[in-house]
């Protein structure tokens, strides 16, 4: 019996989710990877909904279809991975806007009003007052990735008055509404050099890798903010260490760090005004679970019904 593997682990009300499934697609079996199913029965599989580890989708010879439970997919097209050009991959795109621009926004917020350090103050019990006059309204924001992710963080800081400028990959024929301009990627340098924040949502490819490099950096106007929610590999991170520490950039606050996890020695833990989370900024599978299963769900009657998908991943452009 053809069958579809996932991980109940991973989503909240599974019984729900499973009976949805079997509703769609009565002619498959459900292998649940939380029950150590054997090689065989991995080989058997013929859709994957899910990340799993290297080895296990290696293990996966039918696979016929891979729809990533992230936006991400760059651990199924890693060099460990061998997943046929045959196997279609989709991805969970469009599932994480609200919950990772509430993080952004968040994150911009406390940076400019220096949180880090307040709360480091009040473990020490000290009642001091610090410089912390910048206000989000009226600020300049350049949002480095412009998807479902980065498009929502720009809108958010619209709506509390900010002035947001927009970094895509390729031209667009249309400007949101609450962009005020926007640039593609090989205008970086100029879609950056008034930017109070600078914030990343872009996806871990080869053409990301290094997006704020130490050039781009070091040429922020003094106070800038950073943050990074896409990839740690975005960012040289020992120009970031060395800019946080001489002060010339105001701060950072980042989801994503290379490597993850970040070492226990890194500098980068007590960098002044930084915010490290260990990528996290999409919430608990509560927040963004129904958001991902719906996708799938869509996407596995479109698969049974043999019609095309909405989108599938270009493993040239890694998203």
């Amino acid at each position: 019996m053809k069958k579809i593997a996932f991980n109940p682990n991973s989503w909240p009300r599974v019984p729900e989710l499973t009976a949805q499934i079997r509703a769609i697609a009565p002619e498959y079996e459900l292998l649940d990877f939380s029950q150590d199913p054997t090689d065989s029965q991995l080989a058997e599989c013929e859709i994957l909904f899910g990340n799993v580890p290297p080895e296990v989708v290696n293990k996966m010879t039918g696979l016929k279809w891979v729809h990533a439970q992230t936006a991400g997919v760059d651990m199924f097209l890693n060099s460990q991975v061998n997943l046929p050009e045959t196997v279609q991959l989709t991805n969970s795109a469009g599932s994480f806007g609200i919950a990772i621009g509430e993080y952004m926004l968040t994150a911009t917020l406390m940076l400019l009003r220096n949180m880090a350090g307040y709360m480091a103050q009040q473990k020490e019990h000290i009642w001091k007052w610090m410089d912390t006059t910048p206000i989000l309204y009226g600020s300049n924001v350049t949002v480095v990735g412009m998807g479902d992710i980065g498009g929502r963080y720009a809108y958010l800081c619209h709506a509390a008055g900010a002035k947001v400028t927009g970094v895509v990959r390729t031209p667009r024929a249309e400007k949101p509404e609450y962009i005020e301009n926007i640039f593609t990627s090989e205008n970086l340098a100029q879609a950056v050099e008034n930017a109070d924040i600078v914030a990343l949502a872009m996806p871990g490819t080869a053409e990301t890798a290094n997006t704020l490099s130490r050039e781009i950096l070091s040429n922020l106007k003094k106070g800038t903010l950073i943050v990074n929610v896409g990839r740690g590999t975005a960012i040289d991170q020992d120009a970031l260490i060395e800019l946080l520490q001489n002060g010339h950039l105001g701060g950072a606050a980042l989801d994503v760090t290379n490597p993850e996890p970040l070492p226990q020695d890194s500098p980068l833990w007590d960098c002044p005004n930084t915010i490290i989370t260990p990528h996290v900024s999409h919430g608990g599978r509560e927040n963004i679970g129904g958001f991902v299963c719906s996708k799938f769900l869509r996407y596995l009657g479109d698969y049974v019904n043999n019609r095309p998908f909405e989108r599938v991943v270009d493993r040239t452009l890694g998203y």
